[in-house]
């Protein structure tokens, strides 16, 4: 999970694009993201210890904007988004989703001028997959980004070196429903979030 977090962040954090290709609408909606990361991570007023919760509120809204909760949370469900009940599927993505971004949101501010090259863009239907890849000081790590459109293009999985980030967390999840409950599970989320809340590591949500 360390890798999806940094990757994550990466993404989030990214000034500049180097394209081999007119970029299309879903790739210009990650641009727009990252450019309102940027302002944010920019701005004075915001900087400091003590603006650390007010810049990461903000952080987190810019997220809200360009990946789709919902869908990334369902398709890591799975076939056991099925056992949740109307109110346990919002309650879980609600959960989920907080988890996901008091984890990668804390990796933001340790940024170090990475930088993403978006190699190609492949749109289907209402589907879209972006392949990129970032330059670390030491290698370069290729990372795809799958997009949905429903009224807009949102972000709904990202693949690091071939490892994708819902089947990762569908792993867990299928493992923890095969013997406990759907309240269990959004039991387990809230767990860590608090244990992230503390200043503690959280690794995954299965163990």
């Amino acid at each position: 999970m360390k890798r999806f977090a940094l990757i994550l962040s990466t993404l989030l954090l990214t000034a500049c694009f180097c394209s081999t290709a007119l970029a299309g609408e879903p790739q210009d909606r990650l641009k727009v993201g990252i450019d309102n990361v940027i302002a944010i991570l920019s701005d004075a007023s915001l900087k400091g210890p003590a603006k650390r919760a007010e810049r990461q509120a903000k952080l987190r809204t810019v997220a809200d904007g360009f990946f789709d909760w919902r869908e990334l949370s369902r398709r890591a469900a799975a076939e056991g988004w099925k056992k949740f009940t109307p109110q346990q599927q919002d309650d879980f993505v609600t959960s989920f989703s907080e988890l996901l971004q008091k984890t990668y949101v804390r990796k933001l501010e340790k940024y170090n001028n990475e930088k993403v090259a978006f190699l190609s863009e492949q749109i289907a239907d209402n589907q879209a997959f972006l392949k990129t890849q970032v330059a670390m000081k030491d290698k370069t790590i290729p990372i795809n980004y799958v997009m949905i459109k429903h009224d807009k293009w949102m972000v709904y999985d990202v693949v690091v070196e071939g490892v994708s980030l819902v089947k990762n967390y569908r792993t867990q999840f299928a493992k923890i429903l095969s013997k406990d409950t759907p309240d269990a599970l959004i039991q387990r989320i809230k767990e860590k979030i608090k244990s992230l809340d503390a200043g503690k590591n959280v690794d995954d949500v299965a163990s």
